[in-house]
């Protein structure tokens, strides 16, 4: 536990350094399982992994349908954990990150668990993606533009290359963390309305909104391992908690915003 509490310090020291891919490389050669992408406690980011694919779900079924036979674009994909939910769920999935190392781990593990994707180093803060404009259905980004961006032109650019990647009438979805508070925000501190607005300048239309990850849940479990049978029915009922008020969305930790191309 100590050595975890340590390394937890060292990460609040570090979230600067987050925005380069040389951050995120050392972080997929030196760590395992979610720990290279997601939180310190794996027990954790088990149900916090399970709660993020069911809000997916929900959102990309209310937007086309679901995912079966979509040509998804996974935008800062890390070690391919969304991606991989993406290709189980029938979509045609490719995954972007700007670490070269966290995508070799991405392309190793999809293909020992049997799965079909596709994997390229790529930056979306750069301002496009290395692919032809309107290719994808659907772009996605979760977790990744909120430490990859250093300020909003940036955040703009990416959302702008998710745009581009994405053909008329499809879907960018994101479910980031998104704060302007100093303790809780990450690289991009910028409240939720400056999203929405970088957002409609890259022409985006915001459609849906909603929080995730009670922020007293995710803060006191997070970062120490806990046993599963007290996570569990604490972070269950914090959701449940979100999900029936709304007016609470300030105190979610991740906020999804779906949004219509033009």
């Amino acid at each position: 536990m100590l050595r975890q509490l340590a390394q937890v310090l060292r990460d609040r020291k570090q979230k600067p350094a987050m925005a380069s891919a040389d951050y995120w490389d050392d972080r997929a050669k030196s760590r395992s399982g979610f720990a290279r992408s997601v939180w310190h406690s794996q027990s954790f980011s088990e149900v916090w992994d399970e709660r993020q694919q069911a809000i997916l779900r929900d959102a990309l079924v209310a937007l086309d349908g679901g995912l079966r036979g979509r040509k998804v674009a996974d935008v800062g994909c890390g070690t391919g954990r969304i991606t991989r939910f993406l290709a189980r769920e029938g979509a045609a999935a490719t995954g972007f990150d700007f670490s070269p190392e966290t995508v070799k781990v991405a392309d190793d593990e999809t293909r020992a668990a049997g799965l079909d994707a596709s994997f390229v180093v790529a930056d979306a803060t750069s301002g496009a993606l290395p692919v032809a404009d309107g290719v994808f259905d659907l772009s996605l980004a979760v977790g990744c533009l909120a430490v990859a961006c250093r300020d909003l032109d940036a955040l703009e650019r990416s959302l702008g290359a998710m745009r581009a990647a994405t053909r008329g009438g499809g879907a960018v979805v994101l479910l980031e963390p998104i704060h302007h508070g100093r303790f809780f925000g990450r690289v991009l501190r910028e409240p939720v309305e400056g999203w929405v607005s970088a957002a409609r300048r890259a022409g985006l239309r915001l459609v849906d909104r909603r929080g995730m990850g009670l922020l007293p849940v995710r803060a006191a479990l997070s970062s120490v391992e806990a046993p599963p049978w007290l996570v569990r029915p604490l972070f269950d009922a914090g959701e449940g908690v979100l999900d029936a008020s709304a007016w609470l969305e300030p105190l979610a930790d991740y906020r999804l915003l779906s949004f219509r191309v033009a």
